[in-house]
């Protein structure tokens, strides 16, 4: 089952960076229930803005989220291990924690996520920053997998994130990422997810970009993807490939997706 993560809650937008700083919990609200009610799994929330008051927005956007839509998990986005670890405690249902790497300085927040039941998205990238080709990718994942087993951390609580960077700067990146996903699929036989905004940074009509490369995501075997659940078009791609890549049986999920839109 494809996992859809709402990105909508992230305080590098200006309204959220706003509503953080206002504590205005209308909007906040509303984004979460937007969300769930067009088609999120799992909400993502990003307090890290404001260093300094990270762990208490966290804590306030958990509470208010958490009422708003009780059934909808919470994935945990922020590079801060402490942070991290209190989320981890607070949140109800099981989260997704966004995210580990092969980085040196993220070995807490490894130990961290291997001491949850959280599912975890790692990033295939480490010292070298950020990978430019396939085979990159392919060798960042191979190093994260290994130090999430000698962690105990479970392959099938993992989520490999590609790195998704923008075409605007590098045409190849489109097609790199598409690959990384079928090849680490393959090799290694993990799930996948993606940032999938980052592949259209800098270029007009963002929207149309995203949801093409997100059809061939999805046909590469893409597991899960952090996205703008509110956008329609999007979420009918995301219905029409399930349909049409055998992921909905009798096509079920399209026809009541359809009947309620």
């Amino acid at each position: 089952m494809f996992l859809t993560i709402g990105e909508l809650i992230n305080s590098t937008r200006d309204e959220v960076k706003q509503a953080l700083k206002e504590k205005d919990e209308e909007l906040i609200r509303k984004l979460a229930r937007d969300q769930a009610e067009t088609g999120a799994d799992v909400i993502d929330l990003n307090a890290g803005e404001s260093m300094e008051e990270e762990q208490s927005d966290m804590d306030w956007l958990i509470d208010l989220v958490e009422d708003e839509v009780d059934d909808v998990r919470i994935c945990i986005d922020t590079p801060d291990p402490e942070v991290l670890e209190f989320a981890l405690e607070k949140v109800e249902n099981r989260p997704v924690i966004n995210s580990i790497s092969n980085e040196e300085d993220k070995s807490r927040a490894r130990e961290v996520a291997a001491d949850s039941d959280a599912e975890i998205i790692g990033l295939a990238m480490g010292e070298e920053g950020m990978p430019e080709t396939v085979e990159d990718r392919l060798n960042e994942t191979e190093a994260l997998l290994k130090k999430c087993d000698s962690l105990g951390i479970e392959e099938d609580r993992l989520y490999i994130d590609v790195i998704a960077m923008t075409i605007g700067s590098n045409q190849e990146q489109g097609r790199y990422v598409i690959d990384s996903v079928r090849e680490i699929k393959e090799k290694f036989g993990v799930k996948t997810n993606i940032g999938l905004s980052n592949m259209s940074f800098g270029l007009p009509d963002r929207a149309l970009i995203n949801r093409t490369v997100f059809a061939m995501l999805l046909e590469a075997g893409l597991d899960a993807a952090l996205i703008d659940p509110t956008d329609k078009p999007m979420m009918d791609t995301l219905k029409a490939a399930e349909a049409l890549l055998g992921m909905d049986k009798n096509c079920l999920k399209y026809l009541k997706y359809k009947r309620g839109n």
